[in-house]
Order: structure tokens, then C-alpha cells, then sequence
């Protein structure tokens, strides 16, 4: 039997106490829901203020002139931007090489390996936004992380994935990745870089790191907001969507967007938009920010358990940040978009985590005490594929969720692709034309309607 949640969540991320949230709640163009006009008109209303939301409302003033559409409005339901799961993710930034074993197990070689190129692609768009707009976010991809295994099938999973790269790699020379990006290690080396001797090997991946995600997504807002034409508006909570143009508030307000509607709500999505009800899984993740650390453990991010645990240090003050341990309480996280509160039982397995797994920095005098915590939710969907593109038969509304927990190094280029989209351009072309991949087939919502859209492997 499960044991009650009884604690506060209290993200670290979106504390109000940080400066870049105070400062950017005052920009001008920010209106609480109670106080704009009812019958709003707009081009196109993006609904939510993560990654997904900022990054369609950059794409489509970066790439379009304001006359194409030229006014955009981003509807949040909290009183602050990014409060969703952008706002309380471990803030990792790294291509899943070391899941494409198992993707090309479901979904094909080809689609399972163009998926880690798109990734790559995705977290270099990002480091380069960054630098265009002096967004000062913490990021960092080259400090590395480090994908572990405790286990021989772990092992035996993420060798597979290294080979299969190293293949598609010399099947594609003309592709932006590198296998000089990828480094095996074995028990030895794991021993020697973790202060443990539980790990007997890892896939090391070079061009990959950190960002602060709420300020990179403020940054993203800040520069929308400055751009002619987009609103945003806070404390706009969405009950229904009426004629693929009435998008109708809980305060019975209502905003009309003429063009096109984009839910980049994530896990929020099921409460109002009848299409991802059974499709999309609510699923609650728990996270932890240690109190300072004096020594820098490791200079780079880990995972362990398949990537359901994951951690990083912060070079500025050694504090550790951690998730995962879901398996703690298999009951209680999955169907759940409480985000209040956190699970005691998660919190248990939090503590002892570091002693049971880095047993040496207990025989370095370092500990692992929890400071702050929080949950979060995320968007499983039943075929484990983001949701991207177009409603089928409803060309005016675009899905931009369901990214099973792995929204970091997918988000920013879909909702590129989906800025293309409803500007009916080719989401494809780009990566075409730079050997690269932009977007994928198989995320469009369509392929529950048309499964002959995508060829999957049939499962044994």
C-alpha cells in the first residue's frame, strides 16, 4: 500500500525569488487574463509558455515577417511563464545515444537513428539561439554526460547503441554527427570517474551538458514580446476549444485565433482537447537540489537505470541536482498532474541514493543533503512518440507534446517544424538540404488515423 504524499514541491527553477522572473513579469506585454478584453482576436494563439510554446512564437517571428502573421498570442495558464515541466526538469541536454538499441527496436533502423540525429541537431539549434540573443541561461554542452550501467543487460543495451551509431555513421559520412562525440567505458574507467565501483560501464557523450531551462525559455519570451504584434497572457486556464478558433477560459472569456492554434501544453492537453485523452499518460517526476558541495564530484551529467535517474553538479556552488526513482511508488505517479506535492516513498529512495550507489564520498567526508524538491508532469504517450503537427482532419490546430519525459533535446526543433507547418512550408527541407534531420514522419498525429503514414517493425 502506498504512502500518502504529504510534502510541499517547491521547484528551485522558477523560485520567485530569482531575479530574471521579477524582472521579466514586468514587461509590458504581459496581460492577467481578468484583465484583457473578452473576444481577443489573433492571428495564432500558442497555448503554454514551456520550451515547446516560447520556441513556436520565436520560430515564427524568426522566421517569417510580422505581416505573414502579425499578431501571436502565448496563453498561460499560471500567473508565470514556464511553471509547467520546462520550468521543473533536471535541465539536461543530451541526445538519448545511448537509448537507439531500443529504438531501432520499435520503430525502425533508419527512424531509430535519424530520431538521435534530429536530437543533435536540436541541442546545437539551441546553443546557437542562445548565442544569437545573449540569453544568459547557464548553458553548457560540453561538459559532457555519462550514461551508466549497473547491470549486464544495461551493458550489453548500450554497447548495441554505440555500434549501431558507429554503423549508421559510416553509412551516412556526410552527416554533423561524429563518433569521436561517443566514448565507451568499462568498469576501470568507471571506478576512476565516479567514486563508485557499482557501475561496470557507460557510454560517455562529449557534446552534451546543462542549461537553466526557465531562463533560457524567459530569454526566448523576452525576445518575442519585444518583437511587434505577440501578447502573452497569464492566469488563462483553457476548459474547451470550440470551432477550431474559440478558445474558451475558465473565466469565461474567450479568444479567437483565426489562423491556427498550437497546444504546447504537454501533459495539461488531456484536460481540455478530447484527441490526446488516450493517448497521452500524465506522469509525475521528482527532483531534488542538494545543499552545497565544497568538491566538484563530477565535472560532467550522469544517468543510471535506463535514464530514469539522473543527476549533475553545479560548478558555481557543488550543489547536485537529482531525479528519478519513480519505481519507488509505481501506484501513484502515473495518471497524476499534481504538481503540488511530491511522494515520500521518492523522497526516501532521494536520500539514500548517493550512499548506496557512490559509496566513496562517504570515505571523502562529502554527503548528499536534500534542500529543496519538487515534482513535475510529463507527457507519456501510449506509442512512446511525441505527438507533432497537424489534428487529423483539423489542419487550423497543431499538437507540440507528448515527449515521454525526453522534451530537452526534441522540443526546440518541433516546434520549428510546427512554425513551418502552419505557414504551410516543408519541415523536411532544411535538414535535407544541410545533411541533417528537422523533423520526422513519425511524430505526426496523423499516424493514429493513417497508420500506414510510417512503417514500423512488427513486433515479435
Amino acid at each position: 500500500m502506498s504512502q500518502k504524499i504529504i510534502r510541499n514541491s517547491n521547484p528551485f527553477w522558477i523560485d520567485e525569488k530569482h531575479d530574471f522572473i521579477r524582472s521579466f513579469l514586468k514587461h509590458p506585454r504581459i496581460i492577467h487574463a481578468e484583465l484583457s478584453t473578452n473576444n481577443d482576436e489573433y492571428d495564432i494563439v500558442i497555448i503554454g509558455t514551456g520550451l515547446s510554446g516560447a520556441a513556436c512564437a520565436y520560430w515564427l517571428r524568426k522566421l517569417y515577417p510580422v505581416e505573414r502573421f502579425p499578431r501571436i498570442l502565448l496563453l498561460e495558464k499560471h500567473a508565470r511563464p514556464c511553471s509547467g515541466a520546462s520550468g521543473r526538469n533536471g535541465g539536461f541536454l543530451w541526445p538519448s545515444y545511448d537509448y537507439l538499441a531500443g529504438y531501432v527496436e520499435d520503430f525502425g533502423y533508419e527512424n531509430g537513428c535519424q530520431w538521435i540525429e534530429f536530437q543533435h541537431e536540436n541541442i546545437r539549434s539551441i546553443a546557437q539561439a542562445v548565442k544569437e540573443n545573449n540569453i544568459d541561461c547557464d548553458i553548457n554542452i560540453t561538459r559532457g554526460n555519462v550514461a551508466l550501467a549497473r547491470t549486464q543487460e544495461e551493458l550489453e543495451n548500450i554497447v548495441k547503441s554505440y555500434e549501431l551509431m558507429k554503423e549508421y555513421l559510416e553509412k551516412h559520412s556526410k552527416t554533423k554527427m561524429s563518433l569521436d562525440n561517443l566514448e565507451l567505458w568499462d568498469h576501470e574507467k568507471c571506478q576512476q570517474m565516479l567514486h563508485s565501483d557499482k557501475f561496470i560501464g557507460g557510454l560517455f557523450m562529449h557534446e552534451s551538458g546543462t542549461v537553466w531551462v526557465a531562463k533560457l525559455v524567459y530569454g526566448l519570451l523576452k525576445y518575442c514580446l519585444d518583437q511587434p504584434g505577440v501578447d502573452l497572457i497569464t492566469n488563462g486556464k483553457v476548459i474547451r476549444i470550440e470551432n477550431s478558433k474559440n478558445i474558451i477560459l475558465e473565466n469565461g472569456g474567450v479568444i479567437i485565433a483565426h489562423h491556427a492554434i498550437v497546444h504546447a501544453t504537454n501533459a495539461y492537453s488531456v484536460e481540455y482537447l478530447d484527441f490526446v485523452r488516450n493517448k497521452i499518460i500524465p506522469t509525475r517526476g521528482q527532483c531534488f537540489r542538494s545543499k552545497p558541495i565544497d568538491t566538484m564530484l563530477w565535472p560532467f551529467g550522469l544517468s543510471a537505470c535506463d535514464g530514469r535517474e539522473y543527476y549533475h553538479q553545479s560548478p558555481i556552488d557543488g550543489r547536485i541536482t537529482f531525479g528519478g526513482c519513480r519505481w519507488r511508488s509505481p501506484d501513484t505517479e502515473h495518471n497524476n498532474q499534481n504538481d503540488s506535492e511530491i511522494n515520500n516513498l521518492i523522497r526516501e529512495e532521494h536520500e539514500k541514493f548517493f550512499s548506496l550507489w557512490h559509496p566513496g564520498l562517504a570515505t571523502k567526508n562529502h554527503t548528499v543533503e536534500i534542500d529543496q524538491e519538487w515534482s513535475g508532469i510529463m507527457a507519456f504517450t501510449i506509442d512512446h512518440l511525441p505527438l507533432i503537427g497537424p489534428l487529423p482532419d483539423d489542419k487550423k490546430q497543431f499538437l507540440l507534446c507528448g515527449y515521454n519525459g525526453n522534451g530537452m533535446p526534441n522540443g526546440f526543433l518541433c516546434a520549428k517544424a510546427v512554425a513551418r507547418m502552419i505557414a504551410n512550408d516543408d519541415p523536411y527541407k532544411e535538414g535535407e538540404e544541410n545533411n541533417t534531420i528537422t523533423f520526422l514522419k513519425m511524430f505526426l498525429p496523423e499516424r493514429f488515423t493513417n497508420p500506414n503514414i510510417i512503417q514500423l517493425p512488427q513486433k515479435k
